[in-house]
């Protein structure tokens, strides 16, 4: 009698062979985890050992079940009869439908790599198990001429996960069973020295690598899961993670992994695993997160979209559900029919969607402009419908290529009419294992078998699509619904396009004024505006000195004049032109609008002390040349050219700016004329043309034409326009309605410009508070995590540092260490508790701290970075005898983050002789460097929280250290730098007020 025999070929056409790729691999075991009731299922990629390893904490594997499941192919996991066990459950979660049930997820291993190490402890059982390992070598599948009984996989029970010595006895299993198929004959020599030389090259630790990799992964008591050590890896992992550099488009691992779960529809059924990859690109500890949730899309995101549908089809394929436009218009239990069943039951069966759709182009968008890009980015690269049945995705729906429904194939044809895109929607399908059971997965999990069912599927869809852009999106506006969403994206559009035209507007005054700022300060520091000045009145001078030689006193008195209103003219002229008008017609940020500030009141000292002299001054040089020539000149006479001259300047500025405001006047009043008399013609034109229509209709047969639907439709011709006309003139009332004049208490004039200007730089310093505060939320968070994770250890320190002080106590020479450590620890812990509660904070006591304990701990901290830039580190005496009260956990940070800025500006500077002194006197303590100085529009603003001149700075180091030291009655200061210095901060206490 004949039997099939079975080639060990078989395996890796049934496993490698049908899986589409290694992130398909990954996703087949990622479901397999999720059947075995896992938590968490953790990928590490060891770019340098080409190692990768996938673990999850599920229940694991007895070495029966690994014998009579694993390594039996097909395996059953939804149909029982007598002689078959199902695989086991969690009874401590909810029963999860069974995902993987083809019986060949587990071959799939074999496309990531040519061998594995598979490491499994059960869990949950009726008894407690050993961990059991299994090694198998992939490449003995693919030859030729042997079957499935030829090869042996060793399989070993260890008390903990084994390590380097115990995993090498499986491997030398392997290498005898490849011994003894060469000597059968079975495998050639080449074949052999190859394979064997694979299963040297695979040498690893693997309790050691466990212990080191992120993660919790335990397999020690009640706890369970399987590891797979797989190596080497095949080439292509390393495209399918870092995809074309030059497109911007989604790797094959993102396409395929992200969106595991549903994440992204509001009250989404809560995740049963959680999915980490790291890829380790080097060896130093660090990676990049390959799948971080926020890179796909999330219920917030989903929200604020401008185009929501979410709706039921029955069994007949029929859908009823809701739309919303733009989040203003709510159209409820809408119907699309589906006639392609003949409204019989499908074979599908019902199922929910629920996706969004964002505008293509900005301008057509009711979402911000930020929003829409880290949208518009997400949905370049993630954009589409995802399916998921029982909540877990179905491979490869939500592959953007991936166009089951046409969609895209439909836009190339008409983009106009058909309406969506993969790339401006994302949103989910959700199907059930029971009522969609004819839905079936294929083997390479490369979508649904196009059965009856699934034909079904996909053509209420396809016409779903359809309809919907048909019923909201039409661009000719015949129904409602489409003349809603045609009259709502055109008021967008005329929004969006006047912001454009005032943005474009604004943006060159305001980088025009900006620049006009930045000079004003160069020239201040410098003092190009006193010797300008004084440039005049040198000239002046030398004018008045020629009068001397003028013999007639009468012209000679006149020339004395004419000189002094020369001066004055000049002087009033240089101040004009350094003159900078507030801002007009565009919004500054909360940086410019200080740096605004600080001009206003450097100016007012430039008017002080530079050309209010300079006016006493040529008043001085008059007087001194009318003394010296003896002659009098009426001083009456000089006031009236003085007043003359004011005058004359003011009635010209202000003739100016009348004829510039009657120029704009009478040019917006003939636009709107001629706006309004073009509006008028066109209705007049339309009537015409449909009074034309006339000559057309014949109204001595009834049948020819129905009356009602003729005067509707062009009633409706005639209202289209007048309607359009009106809006826009309504708009252009409401403009000039809202224009606004008047004056306040004080008799200044107010105007609509100024209130808008004012609102609009409200919204600017509103915006940079957000941003600043979803930075520090996000610190927060960071902080948060930080101080629970470090919580445990904090306390060992402080229990060890007591230990420490018990030995210090009886040996003199541990005393520097152990105050050494407890500084450190205090500054570290000082650092931390800045962001806790008071009540958590530290025991600490206050204490006499001698400057020079706190410049020591400086040296220990910055010496090496000191050294390497060449700066020197110096004290003066007065420092030296100095002490400060307080807690060292307030004063040694604040110290820390001065010394670090000083060694980042020096070393951004080009002086050769790089110093940070430190000095101290009665006053406060100093700390001076000889770097790049702080500008005077800086010196305030460098301790505002978020404020920083570093690239990529927080701004965070001043601020903190202010407030923390305000908390101690102490304040930091940018003060006039010591001699030798560029800058000079002092700390300083508090002087107590009159109720203290």
């Amino acid at each position: 009698m004949a039997q099939f025999k079975t080639r060990a070929r078989a395996l890796d056409l049934l496993g490698r062979q049908q899986i589409a790729g290694i992130p398909t691999a990954i996703n087949e075991l990622i479901k397999n985890a999720h059947d075995a009731y896992a938590d968490k299922f953790d990928v590490d990629f060891l770019r340098k050992d080409n190692l990768l390893i996938l673990r999850d904490d599920g229940l694991g594997m007895t070495k029966e079940e690994f014998e009579t499941r694993w390594l039996t192919i097909g395996t059953e996991s939804k149909f029982i009869n007598r002689k078959t066990v199902l695989p086991p459950k969690d009874s401590t979660k909810a029963l999860r439908p069974v995902m993987g049930e083809k019986g060949i997820g587990r071959l799939a291993i074999a496309s990531i790599g040519k061998q594995v190490l598979i490491i499994s402890k059960a869990k949950q059982r009726e008894k407690e198990y050993k961990i059991v390992a299994v090694f198998i070598n992939w490449e003995l599948f693919e030859l030729p001429g042997i079957n499935l009984e030829d090869i042996i996989i060793p399989i070993k029970e260890f008390d903990e996960i084994p390590d380097l010595i115990e995993f090498h006895d499986l491997r030398h299993e392997v290498l005898n069973s490849l011994k003894g198929l060469k000597e059968k004959d079975i495998i050639s020599f080449e074949d052999y020295e190859r394979i064997a030389l694979s299963v040297i090259n695979f040498d690893i630790d693997p309790k050691e690598l466990n212990n080191n990799l992120i993660g919790d992964f335990k397999l020690t008591d009640n706890k369970g899961g399987t590891f797979f050590y797989i190596n080497p890896v095949s080439e292509t992992l390393i495209f399918d993670i870092e995809g074309d550099r030059e497109k911007k488009e989604a790797t094959k691992i993102e396409k395929m992994l992200m969106g595991f779960h549903n994440t992204m529809t509001p009250n989404h059924p809560k995740s049963v695993i959680d999915i980490s990859f790291r890829d380790y690109r080097g060896d130093d500890g660090t990676y990049y997160d390959i799948i971080e949730k926020e890179q796909f899309f999330t219920p917030q995101e989903f929200e604020i979209a401008d185009h929501h549908f979410e709706g039921d089809f029955d069994e007949f394929g029929q859908f009823k559900g809701n739309i919303n436009i733009y989040g203003e218009k709510e159209y409820e239990n809408h119907i699309i029919n589906w006639n392609g069943n003949n409204f019989k039951e499908t074979d599908c069966g019902p199922f929910k969607i629920n996706f969004v759709y964002i505008q293509g182009d900005l301008k057509s968008s009711k979402i911000d402009p930020h929003n829409w890009a880290v949208l518009s980015n997400k949905t370049n690269k993630f954009g589409a419908l995802y399916i998921y049945k029982d909540n877990i995705r179905v491979l490869p729906y939500g592959d953007i290529d991936y166009d089951f429904l046409h969609i895209e194939k439909n836009r190339t044809k008409r983009a106009s009419t058909f309406f969506f895109s993969h790339r401006r929607m994302f949103g989910v399908i959700e199907i059930n294992s029971k009522i969609n059971f004819k839905l079936v997965e294929k083997a390479g999990r490369e979508g649904f078998i196009e059965n009856k069912a699934y034909r079904h599927f996909q053509d209420i869809l396809r016409n779903f699509v359809i309809q919907l852009a048909s019923d909201f999106f039409d661009p000719t506006g015949k129904n409602i619904q489409s003349e809603f969403y045609q009259k709502k994206k055109e008021e967008i559009n005329s929004f969006h396009n006047a912001l454009e035209r005032r943005d474009k507007l604004a943006k060159g005054k305001k980088e025009k004024f900006i620049q006009n700022l930045d000079v004003f300060f160069k020239n201040l520091t410098s003092s190009k505006f006193e010797q300008d000045v004084d440039s005049i009145l040198d000239e002046t001078n030398k004018n008045l000195n020629s009068v001397i030689y003028i013999k007639d006193t009468d012209e000679a008195s006149q020339k004395i004049i004419d000189y002094e209103f020369q001066a004055r003219q000049k002087i009033n002229d240089y101040k004009k032109s350094i003159t900078l008008s507030g801002p007009k017609g565009f919004s500054l940020s909360k940086g410019n609008r200080l740096d605004f500030e600080t001009y206003l009141k450097e100016f007012q000292l430039l008017e002080q002390n530079i050309f209010n002299k300079a006016n006493n001054k040529i008043d001085f040089l008059i007087e001194e040349y009318i003394s010296k020539l003896k002659i009098e000149i009426s001083k009456r006479k000089r006031l009236e050219q003085a007043v003359d001259f004011i005058s004359v300047e003011a009635k010209k500025t202000n003739s100016k700016k009348r004829n510039e405001t009657n120029e704009i006047v009478t040019d917006v009043s003939k636009k709107i004329k001629e706006l309004t008399s073009d509006l008028m013609l066109d209705l007049d034109n339309q009537i015409r043309t449909v009074k034309d229509k006339f000559k057309l209709l014949s109204t001595n047969n009834v049948e020819d034409f129905n009356l009602v639907e003729e005067r509707k439709s062009m009633e409706d011709e005639i209202e289209l326009i007048s309607n359009r006309n009106t809006f826009v003139m309504d708009r252009i009332i409401r403009q000039f309605e809202s224009f606004y004049i008047e004056k306040d208490n004080d008799g200044q004039i107010i105007t609509n410009d100024q209130i808008s200007d004012a609102m609009s730089e409200e919204l600017e310093e509103l915006r940079e508070r957000v941003q600043a505060d979803i930075e520090l939320s996000q610190l927060g968070l960071a902080v948060g995590i930080l101080h629970h994770e470090f919580s445990s250890t904090v306390r060992s320190i402080r229990g060890s540092i007591k230990d420490l002080k018990a030995w210090s106590d009886v040996n003199q020479q541990l005393d520097s260490v152990y105050k050494n450590i407890k500084v450190n620890f205090e500054h570290l812990d000082g650092y931390l508790n800045l962001f806790t509660p008071l009540n958590r904070r530290l025991n600490r006591k206050r204490e006499e701290i001698s400057l020079m304990e706190i410049k020591l701990f400086l040296i220990d901290l910055f010496k090496s970075r000191m050294e390497r830039h060449n700066i020197e580190f110096k004290h003066t005496k007065g420092f030296a005898n100095q002490k400060m009260n307080g807690f060292r956990s307030t004063f040694y940070p604040v110290f820390v983050n001065l010394i670090d800025n000083a060694i980042y500006w020096l070393n951004h500077s080009n002086v050769e002789n790089k110093i940070i002194r430190m000095h101290a006197d009665e006053s406060g303590v100093y700390v001076s460097n000889n770097g790049i100085e702080i500008t005077i529009q800086d010196k305030d603003r460098i301790f505002d929280l978020g404020f920083s001149r570093k690239q990529n700075g927080r701004g965070m180091g001043l601020s903190i250290s202010k407030e923390v030291l305000n908390a101690e009655n102490y304040n930091i200061s940018a003060v006039t730098p010591k001699e030798g210095s560029t800058v000079t901060f002092r700390i300083e206490r508090n002087k107590p007020t009159d109720n203290e």
